[in-house]
């Protein structure tokens, strides 16, 4: 007998978007036991368009964030497994089937995740999102059963939130997702999962459709970015085998924040990020060039100049 699936939604302000996600997740050729929406205190007409579904499970709480109303939905559902879907996503018919089946082959998964396209209102993408080429090699290559989830993540966040299936007992060994570190809560949800001894799966297929609009929240490129840094730099003791790879990442995303705010004409910050950098090889003379401009044009500021 398959295992009881409990979805959880999270959305704010999506009445148009979330009709759509909610119908993905209906129409799978094996479809979940319970559909949770958490409502995070929308203004719109969320609830209305959402009242003629007799299988979804309307929640509303005070507006709190989208860690909090994913957090909501884990305490609330009634299912073995947790399978997220973020508001303004798709899902493919046989997302859950393929997952199940995993499942089957290897009962001893407790999170199982697959590859996530984008789309939007007039193009659909079929390939991957995952940059680390030795990530995706090792994916690939593995029988399900991915191996050393935690270092890997340490490159990578290559588990699409809107892919994951989960046990629920993992979430409350792991603890609730923080939304001091929104919007990449997520993936420091998956590193302390993985630190837990959490068993990773991987489905390699395209399980979750992600939509590019102006709204979505990975658009916030510094946020996500900066968001990223906080989350690398609390887990980057945890390995030593992955530290100096980690701090190398770390670094290259200091020097990428640092340009993009030099780009913005935000001086302060992008000297702050700059002198974060451990420049290597070639990119040491860009890089000096680019820490004297901020330094200059961060006085220049202050002085009204």
């Amino acid at each position: 007998m398959p295992p009881v699936i409990s979805v959880v939604i999270p959305t704010y302000n999506r009445s148009a978007l979330v009709v759509e996600a909610v119908e993905s997740a209906l129409h799978q050729s094996i479809p979940p036991n319970e559909i949770i929406v958490v409502d995070d205190g929308s203004t719109d007409d969320t609830e209305r368009v959402l009242a003629r579904y007799d299988r979804v499970r309307y929640v509303r709480q005070a507006n709190a964030g989208q860690s909090s109303a994913r957090n909501h939905g884990i305490r609330i559902a009634r299912g073995e497994f947790v399978a997220f879907l973020d508001s303004d996503d798709l899902w493919p018919e046989d997302r859950l089937e393929r997952q199940l089946a995993a499942l089957s082959l290897h009962p001893e998964l407790d999170l199982i995740f697959g590859l996530e396209a984008k789309f939007t209102d007039q193009k659909q993408f079929d390939h991957c999102e995952i940059r680390d080429r030795e990530v995706l090699a090792c994916l690939r290559s593995a029988d399900y059963l991915v191996p050393a989830p935690f270092d890997l993540l340490l490159l990578e966040d290559f588990v699409p939130t809107s892919s994951v299936l989960f046990r629920r007992h993992c979430a409350a060994k792991a603890g609730p997702m923080d939304r001091t570190v929104e919007p990449a809560e997520d993936y420091d949800f998956w590193l302390r999962l993985a630190l837990q001894g959490c068993r990773f799966g991987f489905v390699n297929a395209v399980l979750s459709r992600r939509r590019v609009h102006a709204g979505n929240l990975v658009n916030q490129w510094v946020k996500m970015t900066v968001a990223t840094c906080h989350v690398l730099s609390r887990y980057q003791e945890h390995s030593s085998l992955m530290r100096e790879r980690v701090a190398r990442r770390l670094s290259g995303l200091h020097y990428d924040l640092g340009s993009r705010l030099f780009y913005d004409r935000d001086f302060k910050r992008a000297l702050y990020y700059f002198r974060l950098v451990s420049p290597s090889g070639r990119t040491r003379v860009i890089w000096a060039a680019k820490l004297a401009a901020a330094r200059l044009l961060t006085v220049s500021v202050a002085k009204g100049c």
